[in-house]
């Protein structure tokens, strides 16, 4: 059986959240992975207890997450310590203080999303959400590698992820903290809408709209430039990898443009919220969205997408997508 040390947070005595050391506690046996080179759990395999309430589900849950991240903190080296919070599990190398500052800002953000997306965000599922700061870059690359990312570094800089598998969690750079605050609103809405099987542009499009609310953007163009991009690269093909996903891991201006649409069609859906909420419960990724834009909006996508595009052949054909879809959060 492996063993944790449960941590938690107690008020010291000018009423500040201190870090303090629990009691131990026996976990469950995890099912690992084999052939990886950080403690991976094959979460397909783990078995799940059969009945129980939902604070036994839970603990239950907690209990295999502090076993992975002391195997993982372990595999790293001794400056690794996990921390929670009300809602999360940390690893990190951080120091105290900036463990502190950094468990209160994702439960600000998660309330923060929670309340942009009612209705759509949910916090769904059992267990705290896990986070991991990676010291080094070439860590966070090495595990990142074992979830589909490539073996190395890839071409494109990544400083932080909401990884979607198992046990949902977030991954971060320590290098990230000057930039970590779009990151982390960006990734919590990808974790918070992770329940519904929406298509990626509308996947993307909340997480890109709900972060610019509150960290204010820096625009990668101009409006004239963002126009002519559009005229020059959407056309009845590429449309088609937009509304499958695939456009979003393009390698080329067309991943950015991706995002830009998908920002721009979302903002459209918000200004009826009402509307954007039943969207998003129906929406399937299967079929871009399209039968729900057809039953909740009374149009079709192509419509919506004329809005920004203008005139052209944008209506989804989920039948030429044979290189299948994607449901986003990259």
């Amino acid at each position: 059986m492996l063993q944790w040390l449960k941590r938690k947070r107690e008020p010291d005595a000018t009423g500040n959240n201190e870090l303090v050391l629990s009691e131990a506690f026996p976990s469950h046996d995890i099912l690992w992975r084999a052939g990886t080179h950080l403690p991976i759990p094959d979460w397909q395999q783990q078995p799940w207890p059969e009945d129980g309430d939902e604070g036994t589900l839970h603990r239950h849950a907690n209990g295999w997450a502090a076993a992975w991240l002391d195997a993982t903190g372990s595999a790293l080296d001794e400056r690794y310590t996990r921390a929670e919070s009300a809602n999360f599990m940390l690893l990190s190398v951080l120091e105290p203080r900036a463990t502190r500052v950094l468990l209160d800002y994702l439960e600000r953000s998660r309330k923060r999303v929670l309340a942009t997306l009612p209705g759509i965000a949910a916090d769904h599922g059992h267990g705290k959400t896990v986070v991991m700061v990676f010291g080094e870059e070439e860590n966070y690359y090495q595990y990142i590698s074992h979830y589909g990312s490539g073996s190395s570094q890839p071409e494109a800089h990544s400083s932080g992820m909401f990884i979607d598998a198992g046990y949902g969690h977030f991954v971060f750079t320590q290098g990230a903290f000057d930039t970590m605050e779009p990151v982390v609103i960006h990734e919590m809405t990808h974790c918070l809408v992770r329940h519904l099987p929406i298509p990626a542009w509308l996947n993307e499009g909340l997480a890109v709209n709900t972060e610019h609310r509150f960290v204010r953007p820096r625009p990668l163009y101009r409006p004239q430039e963002l126009e002519f991009l559009f005229t020059r690269f959407w056309n009845a093909a590429t449309i088609q990898e937009f509304w499958s996903g695939k456009s979003f891991i393009r390698p080329d201006d067309g991943q950015a443009l991706s995002y830009e649409l998908a920002r721009l069609l979302v903002q459209l859906l918000g200004k009826d919220y009402d509307a954007l909420t039943r969207f998003c419960e129906t929406a399937n990724y299967q079929d871009g969205g399209e039968e729900a834009a057809k039953t909740v909006l009374g149009m079709g996508l192509d419509d919506l997408a004329a809005v920004v595009l203008g005139p052209g052949e944008w209506t989804p054909s989920p039948e030429s997508w044979t290189d299948g879809t994607e449901k986003g959060q990259f």
